[in-house]
């Protein structure tokens, strides 16, 4: 899951360091993304730095506080053309989070 790639977060396929592209149409987005760069391994604090300043960017993304990565990774590269570091949640991680917040209680 890469989060605030224009605004959304985004379910992608892609290997840890292996460059990709992803599209996403108008149709299914709401606006045309184009994401092209690498999700790779990052320290803890490299991670935190990178949430951080998405959050203070995007407060819709103020509940990515609650992230908190077995192994951090960000995504590097471009999002429509423009240079970006964004946080990236592996979806196993994310779908526990998700578990553990409204399902158990």
């Amino acid at each position: 899951m890469v989060y605030n790639a224009e605004g959304r977060s985004l379910v992608i396929d892609a290997n840890i360091g292996e460059r990709f592209s992803f599209y996403c149409p108008k149709e299914e987005c709401e606006t045309e993304i184009v994401i092209e760069g690498v999700i790779r391994h990052a320290t803890f604090d490299e991670f935190v730095r990178v949430r951080d300043h998405i959050i203070e960017q995007n407060k819709e993304f103020k509940v990515l506080r609650d992230v908190l990565p077995k192994e951090p990774v960000i995504f590097e590269g471009t999002v429509n053309g423009k240079k970006v570091k964004l946080p990236v949640e592996k979806l196993d991680e994310a779908a526990k989070r998700f578990i553990n917040k409204y399902l158990t209680k």
